[in-house]
């Protein structure tokens, strides 16, 4: 929990400080051409069809949480079967984070 807590609050004051480098959240979101700031981009887009976001992300995450290491030794090292799952959901909602993240911060480069 204090590595989830130090890494959260990292997160956001690292937020903080980009944002006010670039002038706000306004300023960002007006940098970035309407045709790139979408997460699900045609089905015929060369880089990130919606097709790819849709079906390759969860496919993806799954496999990741299901077979990485230290998630398995957390997992097991866990009071119980009730803490394991409470530990396991509550890191899958936290994962969700970072594909929506990426996808913003790559578009605008394509």
């Amino acid at each position: 929990m204090l590595q989830a807590g130090v890494l959260i609050v990292g997160g956001m004051a690292l937020l903080w400080r980009v944002l006010d480098a670039v002038g706000g959240l306004g300023a960002l979101l007006a940098s970035i051409p309407p045709a790139k700031a979408h997460l699900f981009q045609p089905a015929t887009h060369p880089v990130y069809p919606w097709t790819g976001v849709f079906f390759g992300l969860p496919f993806t995450s799954v496999w990741y949480w299901c077979t990485d290491q230290s998630i398995v030794q957390r997992t097991l090292a866990a009071r119980s079967l009730k803490h394991a799952r409470r530990g396991a959901i509550a890191a899958g909602f936290l994962k969700l984070l970072p594909p929506l993240m990426m996808v913003r911060q790559i578009l605008p480069q394509i």
